[in-house]
């Protein structure tokens, strides 16, 4: 399909092409829509894995805006901006758009043409420029967008402008918005922390138990499920190559093994549905050898539907069950049509560790190849770590600037701790040449459609929340109910928030999640040394930031404490005294902006963290620090699991004196239960003596600020 500017401003005929189909990705051209179709799939435009299947649907628009956006629409699809309007946006602006950036702007229009509708405007070169101006109210007031969402609402109508000058009838060309000339800033929301809509951290108590048994499935059970799926695939190849004309006596292996089964009394595999046993044909086909058409024969004869209705059983595996939970079978006997679930499990557990322990966006994750996580090059005793390769996307663009659906490898990798690397091998193990969260191999449903593609963004999701339905109900029945995964306060765990979350544990290192061995110390240093700076793609900024806040409201708190004439004790006192002033005098207690985060990560005398384990702040300067034996490193950050009680960066408050208290009784009190044997009785009782020790020293040498008197 040839495409030259129409100067008689006509749509195409209804059979025409949406575009070309020589642009189409191999594989999809016979899904390319055509002009007059009720909804547009773009999928076959790009070479995104993860991209989702959505549809531009015209029943969006009412009949008085439906054709005059299905033609602009087609326009933007098909032709690019002029250079001229594009320079005028500025770098918000690029002259072709991604196909979820398509998608997403014909859906802000048919917003747009809604309320037009409603203030009785009915024509594009009917709206003036006030009318452009209330819409921007609209959406900032009464629709509550955020700053990010409000901004692509405007620049889709900047769009629809510039292709109305040069593509479009007349009467359909919108007027240029206000905001052209003028800038955005008055017709936006105020603007938010990082500048975007930012997603809440998952909470500790759902995101510690979700990756405990993540890890469980990927670490513990993967052999077992590996096993059971390679049992099911075979039998299902079996079944599938008996398939065709049925031979002379091709039921005689499956009536002796009913037999059998009779004889000894035993319940013959049967698909139950509600109250309804079934015959399972592609179990038996697959166990006897028998072809599916002829196992319903013969299932059907009045013999062996009586026998199968009083004696239902259920498709059991040969694969045994080896991994154990609590010293039991983590699982009963695996059932043929059980195991997929346990499949999709896997995968999704999967997902949730590489989306936690990586800091990768959902779309590199789910684009992640075969091999692209290669074991490292060099001798065995070198110190050598795992990276990952990854493509991505948000960034991703050709020559003139738009964005290249297909991505880019990722010139600094991502580290691999070796959770992460044993997480890539178990998808690995599931087969496959391409990618790791194919969806050929993982949702083979609408193999046409699927071709080439990633398990979508939105069935990741929602299998994340059936992991952990499945998790919970498991639990349960096993009586572990306290290792249930509680649901987050936030809602949906989703995928897009492992990486804010990440950045939350890693900057405030929860200690329930520090029980799981996961580093997160350690993580920090993967994540921010030589292997990319800061080309992370914003995970830095989520560190700084999340860093950042933990500071400020430590030394938030601290400062009100001190004005309520609370005490400081500890080598480093008069500089958490000091440095809780600075902090009050220029945050507030308030981080908003990744610009503030880093400002008050660049002053040294801020550099104050709290260590809950030990009772006391650290004020961070490495000169003096005692958990850095060489002192000399590089280091920005104290290593919380190895304080000294006797370095000279301690500082203590009120508060933490009265912990150290309550921490003392309650050992003195395990102490003397006599529910422990003496030698424990007798340690306990020593640390409750030491705790209480340094609550003593606190009570003695506590200073109040602005007094210089010791107390």
């Amino acid at each position: 399909m040839s495409l030259a500017l129409n100067p008689r401003f006509t749509p195409p005929t209804a059979g025409t092409h949406v575009f070309d189909p020589d642009l189409a990705v191999e594989g999809r051209r016979s899904i390319v829509p055509r002009y007059g179709d009720e909804n547009w799939s773009l999928l076959a435009l790009t070479q995104n894995p993860s991209q989702a299947d959505d549809l531009i649907q015209w029943r969006w628009f009412s009949e008085v805006f439906r054709e005059p956006f299905r033609y602009a629409s087609w326009t933007m699809i098909n032709y690019p901006l002029p250079d001229v309007d594009v320079a005028r946006q500025g770098a918000a602006m690029r002259s072709k758009l991604s196909v979820g950036r398509l998608m997403k702007t014909v859906n802000q229009w048919s917003l747009f043409a809604r309320w037009l509708e409603e203030h009785g405007i009915t024509k594009l070169s009917e709206a003036r420029a006030e009318d452009l101006a209330e819409y921007s109210f609209y959406l900032k007031k009464v629709r509550g967008l955020a700053r990010n969402t409000a901004t692509s609402h405007l620049i889709g109508l900047s769009r629809l402008h510039y292709y109305g000058q040069g593509y479009l009838p007349e009467v359909d060309r919108l007027l240029e918005p206000p905001w052209v000339t003028e800038g955005m800033d008055d017709y936006l929301p105020a603007a938010t922390p990082l500048g975007a809509n930012i997603t809440e951290p998952i909470v500790p108590a759902t995101m510690g138990p979700l990756l405990v048994w993540a890890m469980r499935f990927v670490e513990e059970y993967a052999d077992d499920i590996l096993a059971a799926t390679a049992e099911h695939r075979r039998l299902v190849a079996v079944a599938e190559a008996l398939k065709g004309p049925i031979k002379a006596g091709a039921g005689e292996r499956l009536v002796t093994y009913l037999e059998r089964l009779e004889a000894d009394g035993q319940p013959v595999p049967a698909s139950v549905w509600g109250k309804e046993a079934a015959s399972p044909g592609v179990f038996l086909a697959g166990l006897t050898g028998t072809p599916i058409a002829k196992v319903h024969q013969v299932m059907n004869q009045p013999r062996w539907k009586a026998y199968r209705a009083k004696n239902p059983g259920r498709c059991l595996l040969e694969t045994p069950v080896t991994a154990r939970l609590g010293g039991e079978p983590w699982h009963d006997p695996f059932d043929f049509y059980g195991c997929t679930t346990l499949l999709k499990h896997l995968v999704t557990a999967c997902f949730v560790i590489l989306g936690y322990l990586t800091g990768m966006r959902t779309g590199e994750i789910l684009a992640l190849e075969n091999g692209s996580c290669p074991n490292p090059e060099g001798p065995p005793e070198a110190a050598r770590r795992h990276l990952i390769y990854a493509r991505q996307f948000k960034v991703s663009r050709d020559e003139d600037g738009n964005h290249d659906s297909a991505g880019v490898v990722r010139e600094a990798p991502w580290v691999a701790v070796p959770q992460v690397v044993r997480t890539v091998r178990v998808l690995e193990r599931l087969g496959g040449h391409g990618l790791l969260f194919a969806a050929e191999l993982h949702d083979p449903r609408q193999a046409d459609r699927r071709s080439g593609r990633s398990l979508a963004i939105a069935t990741m999701s929602n299998r994340i929340e059936s992991f952990i339905e499945w998790v919970n109900a498991h639990a349960e029945s096993r009586g572990r109910q306290a290792e249930a995964i509680p649901a987050d306060p936030h809602g949906r765990v989703g995928t897009g928030r492992f990486r804010r979350t990440l950045a939350w544990h890693i900057a405030r290192r929860p200690g329930g999640l520090v029980a799981l061995a996961v580093q997160y110390g350690h993580m920090r240093t993967l994540i921010s040394e030589g292997y990319g700076s800061r080309s992370r793609g914003g995970i830095h900024d989520l560190l700084d930031f999340e860093t950042a806040r933990n500071v400020a409201e430590h030394l938030s708190e601290v400062h009100e404490a001190i004005q309520e004439g609370e005490g400081i004790s500890g080598p480093a006192a008069r500089r958490l005294i000091h440095a809780a002033a600075q902090e009050h005098s220029r945050f507030g207690g308030i981080i908003a902006s990744v610009r503030q985060a880093r400002s008050l990560l660049a002053d040294p005398t801020l550099n104050v963290f709290e260590n809950k384990e030990a009772f006391l702040f650290c004020n961070y300067d490495r000169a003096k620090a005692l958990c850095h034996p060489g002192r000399g490193g590089k280091s920005e950050a104290p290593s919380l699991d190895r304080c000294k009680v006797n370095c000279a960066n301690i500082a203590r408050t009120d508060e933490h004196a009265r912990q150290l208290r309550e921490a003392a009784g309650s050992l003195e009190q395990q102490a003397a239960s006599g529910a422990v044997p003496e030698p424990l009785a007798d340690r306990l009782q020593e640390r409750a003596q030491s705790l209480t020790g340094l609550a003593d020293q606190h009570d003695n040498d506590r200073v109040l600020a602005g007094t210089g008197a010791w107390r």
